[in-house]
């Protein structure tokens, strides 16, 4: 029998186009996606090596073992459907292309490892407290320079030999989120010539953050094989190093993810005199839009997603975040005078001055242009562009009358404006 519209998931508050919900069902019809799209680690290694005519997948110790025990968690843990396999499998194989390719570069060219990556600009902070538009804000700035969607998924262009366009290729794992799951854009826009995160470009380096984010795979130290930040930090020197050996001339990165406030004293290991922005909001309105886009993640990838687990245990993933940032800058364990503060309601209402707040705080030099270009580029990217973003927290597990008071100390020491 032929259905119309979408298709509603047993959740009950995302609903799947007609076209994912049948596609999915060819793995029902056959008994298990397993059968359709497979996830083997010994093979996709041999079809990433065919593919580029390469085989070093570099020295780094444990990489490999972080890639197999993210193939088992894949096949064991995550309950991917045919769609998420298939984008499983694709996001994989990329990766290991690019790792072989990268490995390859750095071999020809080994001075590209030798460069500097001087004061990066560090854009971190939870979820939905503006990290994305201060984002797309800074890398107005022409003395910075952001990664952008294309060049992390496609560092050295595509596969010689397609004639592929690498804006295009990088579509995939960008504009497609939105079409798995249309809700998504209200959420977080995607875009391959946007600035990204770092967790795009660091991929390849599977103990990375992006994995577990991206799948309901837990902790895969349960596997032996915990995230290695210290091996995570040392690609993402690797990558930015390359991109700076392709433009030819040194380079001020700009740069943002949520996951750097987790791993401060690892981030300012890597680089001694990057400068931080730490954006901040009530934590009524970020946990539960955060746990929503975590939700919707997975879903996009397994039916077995149950949106009343992933609130508590979010919730005291980010209350220890938190306080273990606070701890880090009081005692002095992270350079607080390499830090700024940013709150999203001074973003908000007037993101000129906030912005300009914390270029004085961090040294940094805001031009005349910067502070004309930002209102001109906010004129064309209203609030809700693509909807407003609604959820409904009970079903997400989550007691908006307790929030604050876990969080507390965080308000305070922050002087964070409560929100209706």
């Amino acid at each position: 029998m032929h259905k119309t519209g979408n298709a509603t998931d047993h959740t009950g508050h995302l609903k799947r186009p007609n076209w994912v919900r049948r596609l999915n069902l060819f793995g029902t019809a056959v008994g298990d996606p397993a059968r359709l799209v497979g996830l083997d680690a010994d093979e996709m290694l041999a079809v990433a090596a065919e593919s580029v005519g390469l085989s070093d997948f570099g020295d780094e110790p444990g990489w490999d073992a972080g890639y197999r025990a993210l193939c088992a968690a894949l096949n064991e843990d995550a309950h991917l459907n045919v769609v998420g396999r298939l984008s499983a499998r694709a996001e994989i194989t990329r990766n290991l292309q690019t790792r072989l390719r990268l490995v390859h570069y750095w071999q020809a060219n080994p001075e590209a490892l030798k460069a500097e990556i001087a004061k990066p600009v560090v854009i971190s902070g939870p979820p939905r407290t503006g990290t994305s538009i201060l984002l797309e804000l800074l890398a107005l700035d022409p003395n910075l320079r952001p990664v952008r969607g294309y060049e992390a998924h496609f560092p050295l262009g595509t596969l010689p030999g397609t004639g592929a366009d690498p804006l295009a290729c990088s579509e995939p794992e960008q504009e497609f989120w939105a079409d798995i799951q249309p809700e998504f854009m209200t959420m977080h826009e995607l875009r391959s010539d946007l600035p990204v995160e770092c967790v795009h470009f660091c991929q390849p380096e599977f103990r990375s953050w992006h994995w577990p984010m991206m799948h309901a795979i837990g902790d895969l130290s349960v596997r032996g094989v915990p995230l290695d930040f210290d091996a995570v930090y040392r690609w993402h020197q690797s990558f930015l190093r390359t991109l700076q050996h392709i433009d030819g001339t040194p380079a001020q990165f700009l740069l943002k993810s949520p996951a750097h406030m987790g791993t401060l004293p690892s981030l300012f290991a890597a680089y001694p005199d990057a400068r931080v922005i730490l954006t901040h909001r009530d934590p009524i309105r970020f946990i539960g839009s955060a746990v929503n886009i975590t939700t919707t993640l997975h879903w996009l990838r397994s039916d077995a997603v149950t949106p009343s687990e992933n609130g508590p245990k979010m919730l005291s993933i980010y209350q220890l975040m938190m306080d273990m940032v606070m701890g880090q800058r009081a005692s002095g364990e992270i350079p607080g005078d390499q830090i700024a503060d940013l709150l999203f309601r001074d973003l908000m209402s007037d993101p000129v001055a906030a912005v300009r707040s914390a270029y004085d705080r961090l040294g940094l030099e805001f031009s005349d242009a910067l502070a004309d270009t930002i209102p001109a580029y906010l004129a064309e990217k209203p609030k809700d562009k693509f909807g407003k973003h609604v959820y409904d927290p009970v079903a997400l597990g989550l007691d908006e009358s307790t929030i604050r008071a876990h969080f507390s100390d965080y308000i305070a020491c922050h002087n964070i404006p409560l929100e209706d």
